[in-house]
């Protein structure tokens, strides 16, 4: 992932990542291009049990900003993430972050009872 944070005086800041080609037509045509609050970048593995098609697994762009006001400014830091997307019954997508789900020893507790 390309990461550009461009900041106008006066202004808030513009991010711009950069995407593969075909991503205009498979990723934000069909609405998928920020899923809870962030960026995809690209859509790994599509659910084609419905129609339409939703995504099930997404690159996810995270990104965070912040100002310093001594000689650097605004700083920006930027990282992709391969995520799952959970759909409510609602049909509203949501991310699901490595730190949201069981850790290890959650898991290695549940297998030995």
């Amino acid at each position: 992932m390309f990461f550009t944070l461009k900041v106008e005086y006066g202004h808030p800041p513009i991010v711009q990542l950069s995407v593969r080609s075909g991503w205009a037509r498979q990723v934000a045509a069909p609405g998928w291009a920020v899923l809870d609050g962030c960026a995809v970048l690209d859509v790994l593995d599509w659910d084609e049990s419905v129609a339409p098609r939703r995504p099930a697994r997404v690159r996810a762009a995270l990104i965070s900003a912040d100002y310093d006001a001594g000689m650097h400014g605004w700083r920006a830091h930027a990282d992709s993430l391969d995520v799952r997307v959970a759909l409510s019954p609602d049909g509203d997508a949501s991310l699901v972050m490595p730190w949201d789900g069981p850790r290890d020893d959650d898991l290695e507790t549940a297998s030995a009872a």
